[in-house]
């Protein structure tokens, strides 16, 4: 498997250059050099095969090889607007979701919220999406929104097909299906669940409750659940 480094001005006509982290990334931790072939990306859809060309303890010059390569994501675009779990937990999802191919990862506050995230965290967490499009060949770094209150966000986000995850709802995929160009989000609560009353002001903005099976699911094992359940049923879909 190529090794994989971020450079976010990439490009197939000029030479790349790595810097600080990425650089002594290659040089120190992979112990590449002058020669050697590698995979960059810029995180915004575009990766290419360069050729080391020179390499500093800072500062690593690359020359492109060959053409773009192509970028590995679902047919689909995926929001998943999720409470956030504690501690650890929360990192492990947000690396999680961006291998399975979600676009768009949104953290929400709701009433029986637990933790509320800090933007200072939101930093670090960027750092551990970088690293997890290295690992799974994605070309895209996965979009982290700022925390924001699930009843206000809930009635603004309008596109595509909108679900909500509460037990005991229909499965999936008797909940609609979306026009071919339309995203999908999917919300996932607390431990506890949504409350009744966001439940029905969700509904009355037009979101469909789904059920991820007959057990009860932390936040991150429902979160990664329903993520691979929407890409499986979205594939089924455009077949």
């Amino acid at each position: 498997m190529t090794e994989r480094f971020y450079a976010p001005d990439a490009s197939r006509e000029s030479r790349v250059v790595l810097r600080s982290d990425e650089a002594r990334h290659l040089s120190r931790a992979r112990r590449l050099g002058p020669g050697d072939i590698v995979e960059v990306f810029d995180g915004k859809g575009f990766a290419i095969r360069a050729r080391v060309t020179d390499a500093g303890s800072d500062r690593i010059e690359l020359e492109p090889v060959g053409d773009a390569l192509p970028d590995r994501a679902p047919s689909r675009r995926l929001t998943l607007a999720t409470a956030v779990p504690k501690g650890e937990r929360f990192d492990w999802l947000v690396e999680k979701a961006t291998e399975l191919g979600v676009a768009r990862f949104v953290p929400i506050v709701t009433e029986r919220s637990v933790v509320e995230p800090r933007l200072t965290k939101l930093g670090r967490l960027h750092r551990l999406i970088v690293e997890a499009c290295k690992q799974c060949g994605r070309n895209t770094l996965m979009q982290l929104d700022p925390p924001v209150r699930w009843t206000n966000w809930a009635a603004t986000e309008k596109a595509g097909l909108r679900l909500l995850a509460h037990p005991g709802s229909t499965p999936l995929a008797a909940s609609g299906k979306p026009g071919r160009s339309d995203g999908v989000t999917l919300a996932v609560g607390p431990e506890g669940g949504f409350t009744e009353r966001e439940i029905d002001a969700a509904r009355a903005a037009g979101w469909h409750l789904v059920g991820l099976g007959p057990t009860l699911l932390r936040v991150e094992t429902a979160a990664l659940a329903g993520v691979s359940t929407v890409l499986a049923v979205c594939e089924e879909w455009d077949r």
